[in-house]
């Protein structure tokens, strides 16, 4: 019997002020933000769609919102395992940053207290685990965040994770994502949404 997860990001945020603001409250989809969620909501309404889960800010939440009104208002299970990647530079400017080389898993990140590739690679395999055991047989949407997708994505194609690895040519984009197809607690099958 086969799963599917739809496995997609949240939709471009407003963030006039340009910080890295990773899980600080009051960060809402912008207008283009709002639009990508109504596009993904129509090619999803399109599927048979059992379940939605979301990490529980705000923009993804926004999000799965617009994503329910096409999949007759399915009720959203908000999951914290699907949350954004934790590090010490929240709230930061980015170009301030950016002129640092800045990286969120380098150890002066990680060693106090931010999150490495391998703590978010856990929390996000449980979670996927867990809702294909739930829904086997059915297909179902999950809406996360940019780092915690790629790094489920390139550990379920057996790659090894790293910080080029995730970072690549094919990050995925907002209100995008890709669809796996697990047999079992495998995925057999991945492919860009």
């Amino acid at each position: 019997m086969k799963t599917t997860i739809y496995l997609v990001r949240h939709g471009d945020v407003h963030n006039p002020q340009q910080i890295l603001y990773e899980r600080l409250p009051g960060y809402r989809l912008s207008e283009l933000g709002k639009k990508q969620a109504h596009d993904l909501g129509k090619f999803l309404g399109k599927k048979r769609i059992a379940a939605l889960y979301a990490s529980p800010l705000e923009r993804t939440v926004e999000t799965a919102g617009i994503v329910a009104s096409y999949l007759n208002g399915l009720t959203i299970v908000q999951d914290d395992r699907l949350i954004e990647v934790s590090t010490v530079a929240r709230g930061r400017k980015l170009v301030d940053l950016a002129a640092e080389r800045w990286d969120f898993y380098r150890p002066v990140y990680t060693d106090q207290g931010g999150e490495t590739l391998q703590d978010i690679w856990k929390r996000m395999q449980k979670s996927i685990g867990d809702i294909v055991r739930k829904h086997s047989g059915q297909e179902v949407v999950v809406v996360s965040h940019g780092d915690p997708i790629m790094i489920s994505m390139i550990k379920h194609k057996g790659k090894r994770l790293t910080v080029s690895a995730i970072r690549g040519e094919g990050y995925v984009q907002t209100a995008k994502g890709f669809i796996l197809v697990f047999e079992e607690s495998r995925a057999i099958e991945i492919k860009t949404l």
